[in-house]
């Protein structure tokens, strides 16, 4: 199970506009800086998640854990560890049994922020492991705050490598990759260089309203094939399945924008986004997104979103089958065209909606379902999150 850093998780960012007074009232936990107990102490949160992911052939099981501490008066430092357990069955071919299969995979990183007169540079690192892939990110981002902090234009950057086997996993023996697919040549291993570059700007445009647009590049260098999938190619009683072979190089692109909108009277806050990606794949994909944050009472918020992702063009060498060998194979359903919904309810409540003594009424709890409608084999998608967040003075 390939599970990469780089773009998938860090390139490719949204917006994330500076907040008007206003948009404040979401009734989210203050991050550590947003407010001290006293000059001589530093704020900490410390979040406790779990998330649980279930569709057709698929189950995955992910316990969180993140940190944020200040670090003097002007840096702040993050850390996180998850762990992924995965059970799947593997739907790769029509012409290829599903083998079931369970592993774990294993991600931590630590980043650091400095705010400085005029804006915050950042720095973060992160690295996963699982019996058949490594992964290893860095990137550096800066944001130059101007216009007394109403208008916010953020630049970054990340190199990712990752490092890819054919086992042993998931019960399987050791398997030869061919890592260029021009070449007939197996090795024992892979290797995907990542290449990320990103920008952000966001304008506060009124008391009650942020606009933000953001434009992400990826390049990718190396194998960037499934070495346990299989494509159906032949026909009449000459069918017969290849394993995947992918192009080696694969240049992404992802302009984004969003805008939010405080309704005063109602207290309600709403939020549309829309993401367009392109890639020299010749695939095309569209993603627009709406949400309503809606607050109850002093402690507590509920959130409703729909989104909805169609990737109008398929990679110009994906066929569900084959009638000959061709350079370039595969039937990966993420590679097609297909459409997806998701329906989400989110619930958060601060601690003092409980009548928790005042070191905890800061404290946030929440839960959140997702529905997804997916119109390919994997089929629909149940996704449950829930979350623990606490601050605490050193």
């Amino acid at each position: 199970m390939r599970l990469q850093l780089g773009p998938g998780t860090t390139g490719r960012r949204p917006a994330r506009p500076a907040a008007a007074a206003a948009l404040v009232a979401l009734a989210v936990l203050a991050p550590p800086g947003a407010r001290r107990a006293s000059e001589a102490h530093a704020d900490g949160t410390l979040s406790m998640r779990g998330v649980y992911y279930k569709e057709r052939a698929t189950r995955v099981m992910q316990p969180m854990l993140d940190g944020a501490f200040e670090a003097g008066e002007r840096g702040l430092v993050t850390a996180h560890l998850l762990v992924d357990a995965i059970t799947s069955a593997s739907q790769s071919s029509g012409a290829v049994a599903a083998e079931p299969f369970t592993e774990r995979r294993y991600e931590g990183g630590v980043g650091y922020a400095h705010q400085l007169s005029v804006g915050k540079l950042g720095a973060e690192v992160k690295y996963s492991t699982e019996p058949d892939y490594k992964s290893l990110y860095a990137g550096l981002r800066a944001e130059a705050e101007l216009a007394q902090k109403n208008t916010v234009l953020g630049l970054g950057g990340g190199l990712g490598r990752d490092t890819v086997s054919g086992g042993p996993a998931s019960g399987l023996g050791q398997l030869l990759l061919q890592c260029d697919p021009q070449v007939e040549q197996e090795q024992d291993e892979c290797s995907l260089h990542t290449y990320a570059v990103f920008a952000s700007a966001s304008q506060i445009v009124s008391r009650t309203a942020v606009i933000g647009v953001s434009a992400d590049f990826a390049a990718l260098r190396g194998y960037q094939s499934n070495p346990y999938r299989s494509a159906i190619v032949g026909a009449g009683t000459s069918i017969g399945t290849l394993r995947e072979r992918h192009p080696d190089q694969r240049n992404r692109t992802a302009l984004a924008a969003s805008a939010r909108y405080y309704v005063r009277q109602t207290q309600t806050t709403l939020i549309g986004a829309y993401r367009y990606y392109r890639d020299d794949w010749k695939i095309r994909a569209h993603t627009p997104e709406l949400r309503a944050v809606q607050l109850i009472g002093e402690a507590a918020d509920a959130t409703l979103r729909y989104r909805f992702h169609a990737q109008t063009q398929k990679a110009f060498f994906y066929e569900e089958r084959y009638l000959m060998e061709q350079p370039f194979l595969s039937d990966d359903i993420k590679l097609s065209k297909f459409t997806t919904h998701t329906l989400e309810a989110k619930l958060g409540v601060r601690g003092e909606a409980f009548g928790v003594p005042e070191r905890w009424a800061g404290a946030r709890l929440e839960a959140i379902l997702q529905y997804v409608i997916q119109n390919n084999r994997f089929g629909n998608a149940i996704v449950a999150h829930a979350a623990l967040t606490i601050p605490f003075t050193y």
